[in-house]
């Protein structure tokens, strides 16, 4: 409940928190808490999907497609990576992609708000 209000409150990624928690609170280390998140969120993104699709939505399946493709060769070259890694090295690198992932997300929120960003379709 406590991961869920605060990434309500401040609009974060609950996979995000969870990492904060498996690793500082239970003491996993980077590379289990890691995958113990995915393995969570991918619960949660596959009820989603489900669910959406059942109301009428359909993907565009050519993105769709990529989008798998590009996870499962991502997702290899990670798990090679994490698995010669040092814990250090590994810490380090998860930070540098979160400061990264944070950095590109207040920019594209900034843009949205700037006068001549993306415009909203009036309502009748």
């Amino acid at each position: 409940m406590i991961i869920g209000f605060i990434c309500g409150f401040v609009g974060a990624g609950g996979g995000m928190m969870m990492l904060l928690i498996l690793t500082s609170v239970l003491g996993y280390e980077l590379k289990t808490a890691v995958g113990t998140s995915v393995f969570i969120m991918t619960f949660t993104a596959l009820t989603g999907a489900v669910s959406h699709f059942m109301i009428g939505g359909t993907p565009n399946w050519r993105v769709w497609v990529l989008c798998v493709l590009f996870t499962l060769l991502w997702a290899r070259i990670a798990a090679v990576f994490a698995n010669k890694a040092t814990p250090k090295t590994l810490n380090r690198a998860t930070g540098v992609v979160l400061v990264v992932l944070g950095v590109v997300i207040m920019g594209v929120s900034k843009r949205s708000q700037m006068p001549g960003g993306p415009q909203t379709a009036p309502r009748n």
